[in-house]
Parts: C-alpha cells; sequence; structure tokens
C-alpha cells in the first residue's frame, strides 16, 4: 500500500491528495506541521467532555426505568436524544464555518497550480472529494463515542427499541444524517451566494457571513446542554418543528427506532428530503461554479478604492502622533481587511454569548426581582469583558502578511512606546465605547441613578482586567508569527474551567456592592490600586523588552539558566 501510494496515479487522485492533506492549512499559521496536534488535542478534550455525561445519565435512567410508567423515561431519553443530535450538528457546523474559505478552491490554490496541465473541472472534482472524505471522517468521529454509549446508558424496559444494536445502529444513522446536513447546507449556501453576487460584494457578504456562523454554532453548541424535556416536548410541537432542523433528525432518530408515533414519521420524512436537498445543492454548485470561480477570486480582491476622508480626520483628531496613528490605521485596516480575523473575534463574542444566556437562565433564581435588572447588566459586562478580551489577545497573535513585519521590525527602538500606546488608546476606546457608552442609556432606563455607579465600577474591572489580559504582551498585533497547540489542550480546557467558576462569583460581588455603599467604596479603592500598580508595572517594560516576531515552539528539555 505504501508503495501504491507513493507512485502518481493521475491528475485527478494526485489533487485529491493534495487537496485532503491541506485540508486544514491557514494563512494565520505560520507552521502548518502544528495543526495536526492542535486539532487531535481539541477532539481528545472534547471526547472527554462525554465521559463526564456518563454517570449522571446512567443514574437517571436507572431510576427512570423503575417507574410504574413510561412517560418519564420517554420523556428523558428524547430530551437527551435531540441535546445530542444538536450537540454534534452545532460540532459540524462549527467546523466547517471555520473551513468556510475551504470548502471550494482557494486562490492560493490556483497560484500554485497556475503553471501545470490542469483543468478547472479536476481541480473542483477533486477538492469535491477530498471534502466529501474529510466529511465523512468527521461525521464518524464525532458521532462514533455518543453512538456507542448513550443507547447502552439508556438501556431499560422501557425502551421502544429493546435491542442494543438496533439502538446503537439508529442514534449512529440520525446523528450523522444531521450532521451532514449542516455540513453540506453550508456548502450548498456559499455555493448559491457564489453564483449570485457579484466579486466584490461576495467577499464582503461571505467574509461577514462567516463570522456570524462561527458565532451562531458556537451558541447552539453551547446552549444544547440545556436542552431539558420540557424545551424539547415545546419543540416537537408542529408549530415550531418546521422551523428547527435538529427535531427533524429526532423524528427520524425515533423512527429508526421504532417510534409509531406518526408526527416522528412526518420529521423523519422531512430530515431525509433536506439532507437530499442539501446534497443536491451541493453538487449542483460544484457543477456551476468551476468556471465562474477563478474570475471571482481575482476579481474579489481588488480593493474598493472609496474615499475614506471623513476616516482620517477622525483619525487624525482621535490620534494625533503619527507613530501611534499609522500602527492604529495598520489594526483597523488589518481587521477590516481580513475575515479570517473578524471571524475569530466574532467566534469569542457569539461563544461569550451563549455562555451569557446560559447564565441568565439562573439569574431570577439567585436574586431578589428588585435586583435582577442590574444583575442581568453586571453578567453581560463582566462575561462578554473577558470573553472579548481573551478571544482580542489571541486575535492579535495571529499574523497577516508575515514577510513584511521587517517594516516594523527595522524602526522599533523608536517606536516601541508609542506602538504600545496606539493599541493601548485603540483597544480602550473601542471598548468603553462598545461596553460603556452604547449600552448605558438603557443601563439609565431600567436602573435609574444605580446604572452611574454600575458603569464606574465595570470601567475599573475592565481596565483591570485589561492589564491582566496584556500583562505578558511582547508583540506588535498581527506581526508575529503564530504557532497553534503551543499549549496542551487539557491545560487549556481546564483554564477555562476555572474562568467560568470564577465569573459568577465576580458577578455576585460587583452587584453586591451596588446596594452597599461602604462595599462600593472599598472594591472601586481596591480597583484603583490594583490597575494603577498593573498599569505602572506593564509601562515599564515597554522601553526595555524587545518586540516578538517569531514564534518558537517550547524546547522538550527545560533548561536551568545556569549558562549566560
Amino acid at each position: 500500500m505504501k508503495e501504491w501510494l507513493r507512485e502518481t496515479h493521475g491528475p485527478v487522485f494526485e489533487l485529491f491528495r493534495h487537496f485532503l492533506l491541506r485540508f486544514f492549512d491557514s494563512d494565520v499559521i505560520t507552521a502548518t506541521e502544528h495543526t495536526p496536534t492542535a486539532l487531535v488535542g481539541a477532539v481528545a478534550v472534547l471526547m472527554q467532555w462525554m465521559f463526564i455525561y456518563i454517570q449522571p445519565l446512567k443514574l437517571k435512567y436507572e431510576h427512570f426505568s423503575k417507574l410504574p410508567v413510561a412517560g418519564p423515561y420517554r420523556a428523558a431519553v428524547r430530551a437527551d436524544e435531540l441535546w445530542l443530535i444538536t450537540l454534534v450538528m452545532a460540532a459540524i457546523g462549527l467546523l466547517t464555518a471555520i473551513k468556510w474559505q475551504s470548502l471550494f478552491p482557494g486562490l492560493r490554490d490556483y497560484r500554485a497550480l497556475a503553471s501545470l496541465p490542469i483543468r478547472p473541472w479536476q481541480m473542483f472534482a477533486s477538492k469535491l472529494l477530498a471534502l466529501l472524505a474529510v466529511s465523512a471522517a468527521a461525521a464518524i468521529i464525532v458521532n462514533a463515542l455518543p453512538s456507542l454509549t448513550f443507547p447502552a446508558l439508556c438501556a431499560g424496559r422501557w425502551a421502544i427499541q429493546p435491542a442494543l444494536g438496533g439502538r446503537v445502529f439508529a442514534h449512529f444513522a440520525a446523528s450523522a444524517a444531521a450532521s451532514l446536513f449542516f455540513l453540506f447546507g453550508l456548502v450548498a449556501l456559499e455555493g448559491v451566494l457564489l453564483n449570485l453576487l457579484r466579486p466584490r460584494l461576495f467577499g464582503r457578504v461571505t467574509g461577514s457571513l462567516q463570522g456570524v456562523l462561527v458565532a451562531a454554532m458556537l451558541m447552539l453548541l453551547v446552549l444544547s446542554f440545556s436542552i431539558q424535556p420540557r424545551i424539547a416536548d415545546a419543540a416537537i410541537q408542529p408549530r415550531l418543528a418546521r422551523w428547527l432542523p435538529p427535531v427533524w433528525f429526532l423524528g427520524l432518530y425515533q423512527r429508526l427506532s421504532g417510534d409509531p408515533d406518526p408526527a416522528m414519521g412526518i420529521l423523519a420524512h422531512r430530515a431525509l428530503m433536506a439532507l437530499a436537498a442539501a446534497i443536491a445543492l451541493t453538487l449542483a454548485a460544484y457543477a456551476m461554479s468551476y468556471g465562474r470561480h477563478r474570475a471571482l477570486l481575482v476579481e474579489g480582491i481588488a480593493p474598493g478604492g472609496k474615499n475614506r476622508r471623513w476616516a482620517a480626520a477622525a483619525l487624525d483628531w482621535l490620534v494625533p502622533e503619527p507613530r501611534q496613528q499609522a500602527v492604529v490605521s495598520f489594526i483597523v485596516k488589518t481587521l477590516a481587511n481580513s475575515g479570517q480575523h473578524r471571524t475569530i473575534l466574532m467566534a469569542y463574542g457569539g461563544f461569550g454569548l451563549a455562555i451569557l444566556v446560559t447564565a441568565m437562565l439562573t439569574v431570577p433564581k439567585l436574586y431578589q426581582p428588585a435586583r435582577v435588572p442590574a444583575a442581568c447588566f453586571v453578567y453581560a459586562h463582566v462575561i462578554l469583558l473577558v470573553f472579548l478580551l481573551i478571544g482580542l489577545r489571541h486575535l492579535f497573535s495571529l499574523p497577516t502578511e508575515l514577510a513584511a513585519n521587517w517594516t516594523f521590525r527595522i524602526t522599533e527602538r523608536d517606536g516601541r512606546r508609542h506602538w504600545m500606546r496606539a493599541v493601548d488608546r485603540l483597544v480602550l476606546f473601542a471598548g468603553a465605547t462598545a461596553m460603556l457608552a452604547i449600552p448605558f442609556p438603557a443601563e439609565v432606563r431600567l436602573l435609574g441613578w444605580r446604572a452611574l455607579p454600575e458603569a464606574v465600577l465595570f470601567a475599573l474591572f475592565g481596565l483591570l482586567c485589561y492589564e491582566w489580559a496584556f500583562s505578558s504582551w511582547e508583540k506588535l498585533p498581527f506581526t508575529c508569527s503564530y504557532l497553534p497547540g503551543r499549549t496542551p489542550a487539557w491545560i487549556l480546557a481546564l483554564k477555562f474551567l476555572g474562568l467560568l467558576a470564577v465569573l459568577p462569583a465576580v458577578s455576585g460581588i460587583l452587584i453586591a456592592c451596588l446596594y452597599n455603599w461602604l462595599a462600593f467604596l472599598a472594591v472601586l479603592a481596591v480597583l484603583l490600586v490594583a490597575w494603577n500598580r498593573a498599569r505602572d508595572v506593564r509601562k515599564e517594560t515597554w522601553g526595555e523588552i524587545r518586540l516578538k516576531y517569531e514564534e518558537s515552539p517550547e524546547p522538550t528539555i527545560q533548561g536551568l539558566g545556569l549558562i549566560q
């Protein structure tokens, strides 16, 4: 087999092999050989989440199986089936949205393969085959563990399908069909836009749509864990079920399990028709697009050429110092022109919003009715602030046009302090506008005079969080190489769990301060002193530490630093 793979087997097969091996490459990842390590770590962490639910699910179904009636057992099974189907759909949808630019041949593919005697249909056929191979592998990997564990855990005397093999088949078939529907649906959506929109409009629309899809899939992924029997019962009602694709595949699951309910049969038929339509649209989009796609990509990269005098005037007013103005302009233009960077920032915002929605479900249970509006604003501010700061730090680490960073290297000595100060001014001004100024009128309307102390308290908390997030920052945004997977995925998962545990406590302290003046003044003083100290420590390093432009992997053996 190895000898056969070393040989050449025609243009379609070789292109298929090329696209398959490079499917997860990205322009923002400097060393692509580190990508598989990061992906394996992420999949391993996601798989470990399933083991957390094994014992609770086992105990739950043992209890329901002992009841004299089947209703509670089957309601719980249906809710968990909907949860798992929604989970895998969101996971596959997230992967598809992240690789949105890889669903069709890219501009880099055309540039690399332009000198070879390859026809457009061969390139598109190979890309489609690679997409199908990756789709099948992703569907198997994502659905394998739930398909083997959940049918065994939910076994009981009230099960509609008594045979374990039948339940495993029903689970895998319905979940795989659901995940493939989302995948091919998103591919078909891009193909339809590709054929309907003009080149420049296509680039702008798909760039923004990718960010929206990533944020939406992250929200769906997190919110799927909130599905309970009462939510599942409401979702399968005909008025809602027709608009909810996960419910369609729940009907397919139930039908394959032997549920005689006619409503499940209707939903199962809708699921199969939707999957067939998504696959047909994807094939049609590939068939219709190969003749137009190359011209669209080449034309779509041309600049718009619009007059931005008002933007230049605003920049002169906000940042009069030329070196700071240059860095601010560089950062803003990078975000405006790079769809990948905008997508990553929107992903963090969507993930934070999903955590916020989940937290909001418990706020009315934790506070008195009079304090609920204030608690909602505090929770929203704290959660979104933390996630956006983490996302911004990650975003600034991802390079753009890395080969051009020599411009900053040769002028770093004279401009380092100005550059770091410019980054601070841009981030703090944008943050103050988005997090404080825009929602403040709504706060005043709902909270009254308490909106002012809440804004002051949150402003100091936000400044302290900013200093914490950028305390060890040694880069100019978008100018340093990036290596994924430098920190093991399980460590990142532990940090994330610790963060989720700390945020409610911090929010509770801030809420209590709004109704106790002594606590308010004490916390305000502590935040002010801590921020001032952290700010001074970070500013002292601006003129001493050289900026980093090349990220290197962690050494296998850590030295003691005895030789200087």
